[in-house]
């Protein structure tokens, strides 16, 4: 049998930082303890050849999909880059048209960005085969509303959810419910750690990226659209769920339970470790820095749980992170790049390494099959698969990380105004107009 060829020369790309997390951020591993599914035996493929190339950190989900690949299709060659500075000269390579890789773990909104410049592989024709078996809202981070078409594959879920102290919460006679509402439940719960003392929330001197992370879960869960409409036309940054999910923020905040320390700095690991931070909102993909981070004898007594809902029947999760596999569109190996986009998250192979790893992959199949047996050493004896399913499948539908998303949330918009309102210093709604007409200033350069 003839061997399908796929090795032209290489051309090469890389990507943005995730929105607020360094590359270095997204490098945990997973605890070796954790009870990790094992891959299906695959049937070797030996006519496939062909030479793919990504750029990223090292230590990431796709180091163990590339061994499992590799399985099935040996004669592939499979060059992974580890490069400190990839995101910069990922972008370098995009304005130049030129020397990017074959492969990139991006950003939804900068798919969006990419994606409605013609700069990315489209992906509808491999997308549509699979799409019943991904979840809608992961699905939906690689559609491009402007190009009609899908732009890459569906990578890491990154729900969120509660991370919380289990012996403790029951020490203090707290019931961490998987249906609670955030008012008056969950501020109850926060005033109640306060009073014994102990912290719960991180809530960084001046905010930084975290309260716009922790914005962008309860504007989903108001049924916000984000900073702009899904077709990035429009500012909705300013709007009721926007305004709402700002003032949830402040009544978080007021409750004196939140710990002030830097992101994820020595001190926030020291808290958890003395048992001084007993409870957190944490994307799914926190686990592997947790277990990374913390001590043994704190392993085993968290325990998850959904987020409380903002609008009763409303979603009880949101989405911090949580990449999209990407291919240029200058690629001269768009075939092959196709094929395994689609082995990493559109098959049980590809799937149980991704979650070997420790994030979770949108492949319907797997989350319902391996996924729903998994233990870690964080969650200790609870199975974790159906409550992060029951979030994945949660996900809003109407909340957009579309391409003007970084820039909206970020320092020179959102991210410089929020420590403000939730302190009080300033009024809400007006803090809320003034980055509104800040993000209209801006919002044309995101608009093809």
């Amino acid at each position: 049998m003839a061997k399908k060829n796929f090795n032209k020369s290489i051309s090469r790309r890389s990507f943005l930082k995730m929105a607020g997390v360094s590359a270095a951020g997204l490098a945990a591993t997973t605890g070796m303890g954790s009870a990790f599914a094992a891959p299906a035996q695959q049937e070797v493929d030996e006519s496939l050849t062909g030479t793919l190339v990504f750029w990223g950190h090292g230590d990431h989900p796709l180091d163990y999909i590339r061994v499992e690949f590799l399985k099935k299709y040996p004669n592939v060659t499979l060059d992974w880059q580890q490069i400190e500075d990839h995101a910069a000269k990922f972008k370098t390579a995009m304005a130049a048209g030129t020397g990017a890789p074959d492969l990139y773990w991006m950003e939804a909104t900068d798919v969006a960005l990419y994606g409605a410049q013609g700069a990315l592989l489209e992906t509808t024709d491999m997308i549509e085969q699979i799409k019943d078996t991904l979840i809608p809202g992961k699905l939906n981070e690689a559609y491009v509303a402007s190009m009609g078409g899908y732009f890459g594959m569906p990578g890491d879920l990154s729900v969120s959810g509660i991370f919380y102290r289990a012996d403790i919460m029951e020490e203090l006679g707290i019931e961490i419910s998987d249906n609670m509402m955030y008012e008056p439940d969950f501020l109850a719960i926060l005033s109640q750690i306060a009073e014994a003392g102990k912290n719960a929330v991180l809530y960084p001197a001046g905010g930084g990226f975290v309260a716009t992370a922790q914005w962008s879960w309860f504007d989903a869960q108001f049924g916000g659209s984000g900073p702009t409409t899904c077709d990035n036309a429009e500012v909705t940054i300013n709007d009721e769920a926007s305004i709402n999910a700002v003032n949830l923020m402040k009544k978080i905040y007021e409750t004196g339970a939140t710990l002030q320390a830097d992101f994820w700095t020595p001190e926030y690991w020291a808290a958890i470790n003395s048992g001084q931070l007993v409870l957190d909102l944490c994307p799914a993909w926190a686990r592997g820095f947790w277990e990374s981070n913390i001590n043994e004898d704190v392993k085993g007594v968290w325990r998850v749980a959904p987020l409380p809902r903002a609008i009763p029947g409303g979603p009880n999760t949101g989405v911090w992170g949580g990449a999209t596999l990407v291919s240029p569109a200058t690629t001269q190996n768009p075939d092959l790049a196709k094929i395994f986009m689609q082995f990493a998250f559109g098959s049980m192979e590809g799937a149980t390494a991704a979650g070997n790893w420790g994030i979770i992959p949108p492949y319907l199949p797997y989350l319902e099959g391996p996924f729903q047996e998994l233990t870690t050493d964080l969650f200790g004896e609870q199975v974790i698969g159906p409550i992060w399913l029951d979030m994945a499948q949660n996900l809003s539908l109407d909340y957009c990380r579309t391409a003007a998303y970084g820039a909206a949330t970020g320092a020179d918009v959102l991210e410089s105004s929020i420590d403000g309102m939730i302190k009080g210093e300033v009024d809400i709604e007006t803090g809320m107009q003034d980055v509104a007409d800040r993000l209209a200033e801006i919002l044309p350069d995101y608009q093809v």
